[in-house]
């Protein structure tokens, strides 16, 4: 069965879902959020909020499939989204096919037509995605790298377990040129492609959105430039989404509250990019280039290296999941919060925080 065909039950008003889905991607703490909210006020457009099946997708390997349960368990993205297990079709045993039932699934109870996931997950999976989902749409958001990583300091702050763990910074940075490659090699396949930057979206939102509709061949709507009316009720209740779940679009500089050492890492290659892509990325400005120090070719490597240790352990974890025994799982995360649940009740609060395993 071609999966992104399949459909998990009737579109009302004989209105059919598009050919294949729509993700936005960004790095962690680049206000994607914000876009996901504005967007989804729109009548035709129903997307999820880190959904996350994606990190998931080693279960589907295993000879017994249990997973929803395990969806569920990790992310509560069932429930966070008012869809039960009852709305998705008995017997799915591939990856392809569960996600765009649970996602078609969740736009035809909106009646929209437009249907997928926002997440900053994909950053480094975008040409799997492609090939898994040929008729895939793609909208990026870039953040200036020195912001997105004051703003990871700022969710740390808060208590976020996710942003206050050791190479965050280093995570994110590196992150951000492989997400750069991997919308290159979208474009170059010519991939539907809509690339957007945060700063723009907070300074003129009108402007952005009616770009961002005419990508997705929707007609544009005042309503989509106001966080008021936005339904956020997918989005995790985290101190550091206040922002989305707030009615202003704030577009204010934030205070600096980044290390010196890790902002001169960061100005430094963003030069180092700039130089590589004529000037034309990323979306930063070196207020004193000519005083940025460019990262060795030894500190280039070494922080590739890092980067790559933390993600295949990042990928270990993911197949541990997959197959540990889901009581198991949950008898241990009921022991590190104090609760025990019982070996056949889900919670959605498996994880310190449901964004940091990417």
């Amino acid at each position: 069965m071609n999966p992104t065909a399949y459909e998990s039950s009737k579109p009302v008003a004989g209105v059919s879902p598009a050919p294949g889905p729509l993700f936005i991607v960004a790095m962690w703490r680049s206000g994607s959020s914000l876009l996901y909210a504005l967007l989804n006020k729109h009548p035709q457009v129903a997307l999820t909020f880190e959904a996350d099946l994606w990190l998931l997708r080693s279960v589907f390997r295993k000879r017994y499939c249990d997973w929803a349960a395990r969806w569920e368990f990790r992310f509560s993205s069932l429930t966070r989204h008012g869809i039960s297990a009852s709305d998705l079709p008995r017997g799915v045993a591939d990856y392809a096919t569960a996600f765009t039932a649970f996602h078609q699934a969740y736009a035809t109870r909106k009646g929209a037509v437009i249907w997928g996931d926002k997440s900053p997950i994909y950053y480094d999976s975008l040409p799997a995605l492609a090939r898994l989902f040929p008729q895939a749409r793609f909208i990026i958001q870039w953040r200036d790298p020195a912001a997105t990583a004051n703003a990871m300091a700022r969710a740390a702050q808060t208590g976020a377990p996710w942003y206050q763990r050791r190479g965050i910074y280093l995570r994110g940075l590196i992150g951000y040129q492989v997400l750069k490659s991997g919308v290159d090699s979208l474009i170059s396949r010519g991939q539907p492609v809509c690339q957007v930057t945060y700063e723009e979206l907070t300074s003129d939102t009108a402007k952005v959105m009616r770009e961002v509709c005419r990508f997705l061949e929707i007609p544009y709507r005042d309503e989509l430039a106001d966080l008021r009316g936005a339904d956020r009720s997918a989005v995790y209740k985290d101190a550091h989404h206040s922002l989305v779940k707030g009615d202003k679009i704030v577009s204010t500089p934030r205070t600096v509250i980044l290390d010196q050492p890790v902002r001169q890492k960061i100005d430094g290659y963003v030069k180092l990019w700039k130089r590589r892509y004529n000037n034309e990325w990323p979306p930063s400005v070196l207020t004193d280039a000519d005083h940025v120090a460019l990262p060795r070719l030894a500190q280039r490597v070494g922080d590739q290296v890092a980067y790559r240790a933390v993600r295949a352990f990042d990928r270990f974890r993911q197949v541990c999941f997959a197959y540990a025994p889901l009581a198991l799982l949950q008898s241990y995360s009921g022991r590190r919060r104090g609760v025990q649940f019982p070996a056949d009740k889900q919670t959605g609060d498996a994880q310190d925080d449901p964004r940091g395993q990417s």
